[in-house]
């Protein structure tokens, strides 16, 4: 009897999220091309992501959508062209925490990129794996820990004012380590961890996880607990090292986007996100459902990188 009244109550919740994404999505009328800035180039983590989700979203919306890569300054290139388009309620955002760690440093030009943003919602958050090379010095991440405080350790850095510097730093400072940076594409860093040249890299395991027992080992993934996608793998939770950075890839708007065309854009990602064929990627990447923040939510998680840096430079 109670797993039936159990079964009963999932339905009408889910009754219940149907009818409120449908209100949402009717408040706004989807008659003209939606317009998605990305700022990054083509072919990265953020930019497969978004024009994967784009065809259920364009479906959920019942219009299509055009990808714009903007990419350059660590996601400020990209901002600033948005900021300069017209926001009308057909123009959004994907974006990584890059930019807004860009605007905490005070490298937007003119103008801070927190005053005209609005949290619209989440998506997907891949996470941050350290990974080793077959035969190295050492066979776990805390074999390296314990080698990188007497040796140099150098690891590949895509980014060193952005979220992977960011993550980085933050595992670092949690496990007593430094090691030495050296600045490599995303695409390389992996390549060169297995030739030798380099001896960990930081990378998600949809960049990396093929070369897994090719060439590759991986270390730890940075999260409270660990990813059925990757089981073996430890993470930092367990570790007790506090590591909370990841690679979210969330939507946003401007300043005189319209909060109607924002409420229904947000239930329109929602919805998508329900799409089978969607969920069966996210889990082939090893990501999962579990980060469709709300416009709330995102806008906690858009100030956490904020208090980051301000907490970073004391």
């Amino acid at each position: 009897m109670k797993k039936i009244s159990r079964i009963v109550l999932v339905l009408l919740v889910a009754v219940l999220m149907t009818s409120v994404c449908t209100s949402a999505l009717a408040e706004w009328t989807w008659n003209e091309r939606v317009e998605i800035m990305v700022p990054a180039g083509e072919g990265g983590g953020l930019d497969t992501t978004i024009r994967k989700f784009s065809t259920y979203l364009s479906k959920a919306l019942g219009t299509t959508i055009t990808v714009q890569n903007k990419s350059g300054s660590v996601g400020v290139d990209g901002y600033v062209w948005a900021k300069n388009q017209t926001n009308n309620g057909f123009a959004f955002q994907f974006t990584a925490p890059s930019a807004m760690l860009s605007d905490a440093q005070g490298l937007f030009p003119g103008f801070k990129l927190r005053d005209i943003l609005h949290p619209v919602s989440g998506l997907v958050q891949a996470e941050g794996i350290l990974f080793g090379r077959e035969g190295a010095p050492w066979n776990d991440i805390n074999e390296l820990i314990a080698y990188a405080k007497d040796h140099r350790v150098t690891v590949a850095i895509d980014s060193p004012n952005g979220i992977s510097g960011a993550l980085m730093r933050e595992f670092e400072e949690a496990a007593g380590v430094k090691f030495t940076w050296i600045t490599s594409d995303s695409s390389e860093a992996y390549v060169s961890v297995i030739s030798g040249d380099i001896d960990i890299c930081l990378n998600t395991w949809s960049d990396a996880g093929a070369y897994v027992g090719n060439g590759l080992t991986a270390l730890v993934v940075c999260a409270e607990q660990r990813n059925p996608a990757y089981p073996d793998v430890v993470c930092t939770g367990e570790l007790g090292l506090n590591t909370t950075f990841g690679y979210w890839r969330v939507f946003t708007a401007l300043e005189g986007t319209p909060q109607e065309a924002i409420d229904s854009f947000e239930a329109a990602v929602h919805e998508a996100a329900q799409d089978p064929e969607w969920v069966e990627w996210l889990a082939g990447n090893g990501m999962t459902n579990d980060y469709l923040w709300s416009q709330a939510e995102l806008a906690e998680v858009i100030d956490s990188v904020y208090d980051f840096v301000e907490n970073s430079a004391k």
